[in-house]
């Protein structure tokens, strides 16, 4: 009888000990392949303040222009649009590859007819990032040679049920350039409307805080 209940004991002892182990492995966190060192930070921001960061402040304002310094976005607004992916991916069934981060810039009040609310943000002009989510695409010459171009930016066409769900299409305007099809809007077209069409969805994102603070054109 104690033979059994010592073997009863090793086995549940065993058994918490395991679980304890898989819970661990699973909340387990490895560093990403792809930090970088502090010294090496530095050493880029220094080089893109005498170089890019220059160059922009020299042109703009006679010089006195303060380029964007950096964006930033709260982690709470970063992992909720992380979920808002993944729930697109999965009513889809299509995998989501990843984000490419835009290098862009608010158009002009002479471009862009600005409300009341977006003037009060003081944007125009001022250069900043935004986010695109990417799907795979077929390969073609370029992509063979550059594989990162197979993943593109897209927009859902729904059908009014769902707004999340329906056909995935690439927004050609964001593909690389040798690729793009302009059709619904450039720069030259002053005025015209911002607004998507009711029935497509755009996951594209922005509204980021900006350094310096931004400053009318």
């Amino acid at each position: 009888m104690k033979l059994i209940q010592s073997i009863l004991f090793i086995a549940f002892t065993l058994a918490i000990l395991l679980t304890s182990c898989a819970d661990d492995k699973a909340n387990e966190v490895t560093m990403p392949h792809n930090i970088i060192s502090v010294k090496k930070g530095i050493l880029m921001k220094e080089t893109y303040e005498n170089g890019v960061q220059r160059i922009i402040e020299n042109s703009r304002e006679n010089g006195s222009y303060q380029a964007t310094e950096f964006a930033w976005i709260d982690l709470d607004s970063l992992k909720n649009y992380i979920k808002l992916l993944d729930k697109v991916s999965e009513l889809n069934n299509t995998k989501i590859t990843g984000i490419r981060i835009y290098y862009s810039q608010y158009p002009s009040k002479k471009e862009y007819k600005y409300s009341e609310g977006e003037e009060e943000q003081l944007l125009p002009g001022r250069e900043t990032l935004f986010f695109a989510p990417t799907i795979k695409m077929n390969s073609t010459k370029l992509s063979q040679a550059y594989p990162l171009l197979e993943n593109v930016p897209f927009s859902i066409q729904h059908d009014g049920t769902n707004t999340l769900v329906g056909k995935l299409n690439v927004i050609e305007e964001l593909t690389y350039k040798s690729n793009r099809k302009i059709k619904r809007f450039t720069s030259t077209n002053t005025g015209a409307s911002l607004d998507d069409n009711n029935n497509e969805t755009s996951l594209l994102l922005n509204e980021l805080a900006m350094f310096p603070p931004p400053k009318n054109d």
